[in-house]
């Protein structure tokens, strides 16, 4: 995956890993998916704060959605 270069296109992006991962890895545990989720998108992306991918990972991968 490339960096993330605007903050506009984080939400897509993290879906679009989440969906890389499962096609991967389909029983992955939810938790486990959604801490990659996260650190994907954080360690991705220029200037985006650990409270900003929480927020993106509430909304894209959230805990219950299986």
């Amino acid at each position: 995956m490339n960096r993330i270069e605007r903050k506009e296109i984080v939400v897509e992006a993290a879906k679009l890993f989440e969906e890389e991962v499962l096609d991967t890895a389909p029983d992955i545990p939810r938790e486990e998916l959604c801490s990659m989720v996260d650190d994907f998108i954080y360690y991705q992306t220029d200037d985006l704060s650990k409270d900003e991918a929480h927020a993106v990972v509430k909304e894209t991968c959230v805990l219950h959605k299986r």
